[in-house]
């Protein structure tokens, strides 16, 4: 779990799939308290997570993305620790909804007052955005540097956008804005949610294409 945080939004239940080993790493201390945790990673001013190469089935972030500050180095240090044929699944914001543009210019502390009264999220839960992973062309771009694979990726307003409930008039501004989303099919541009699915490669295509030209049959000279 990348930015596993404390478990206290919306924690999926791990609980269920005791086959599961679950690791967590977080640049919060604070994220050890996570319960559904087997192990915890302090992320640290270290570029490299210290996590074994080639030793994770699968990687999953939410409302992580947005977050990440050197998009280059959040996705080598993926590709490197996932096995071949892992994947990593990711749900952030889409930064072209309106929303995250007004995020993007907004103090530090107003959002967290926003979200506060929205979200009733702990002020310690809301950290400062980049949005630098936050285009599906920026995840495409930083994917393909890092040897990464897309095998799904989408842009949708799945519902209403929360952060203007705290007015009866935001509140029926998100619906309105929902609605004529999904309705025209611009959701896929202007949506509030991006979902992915990427993987890193059974091989390299360096490996590959060595095989393929070390199976290939020779040519007999005449």
């Amino acid at each position: 779990d990348v930015g596993c945080g404390r478990g206290a939004i919306a924690p999926y239940p791990w609980r269920n799939h005791e086959k599961i080993k679950l690791w967590g790493i977080d640049p919060d201390p604070t994220a050890a308290e996570n319960p559904h945790l087997e192990s915890f990673t302090l992320l640290t001013d270290d570029p490299i997570w210290k996590i074994s190469s080639g030793s994770v089935d699968l990687a999953v972030s939410r409302y992580v993305l947005e977050h990440v500050e050197d998009s280059i180095a959040f996705f080598s240090n993926l590709s490197r620790v996932l096995k071949p044929g892992g994947k990593f699944i990711f749900l952030t914001p889409n930064r072209w909804h309106p929303a995250m543009i007004a995020s993007h210019w907004l103090p530090y502390g107003l959002k967290q007052r926003i979200l506060a009264l929205t979200k009733r999220a702990d002020p310690h839960d809301v950290f400062p955005t980049c949005y630098h992973l936050n285009s599906a062309r920026a995840v495409k771009q930083a994917a393909q540097r890092c040897g990464l694979d897309i095998i799904e990726l989408r842009t949708r307003e799945i519902q209403p956008c929360g952060y203007l409930d705290f007015s009866v008039l935001g509140y029926f501004a998100s619906c309105a804005y929902y609605v004529a989303m999904r309705v025209t099919g611009l959701q896929r541009f202007f949506g509030m949610t991006m979902t992915g699915v990427l993987t890193k490669p059974l091989m390299t295509t360096a490996t590959a294409r060595a095989m393929s030209a070390d199976a290939a049959p020779t040519s007999t000279a005449w």
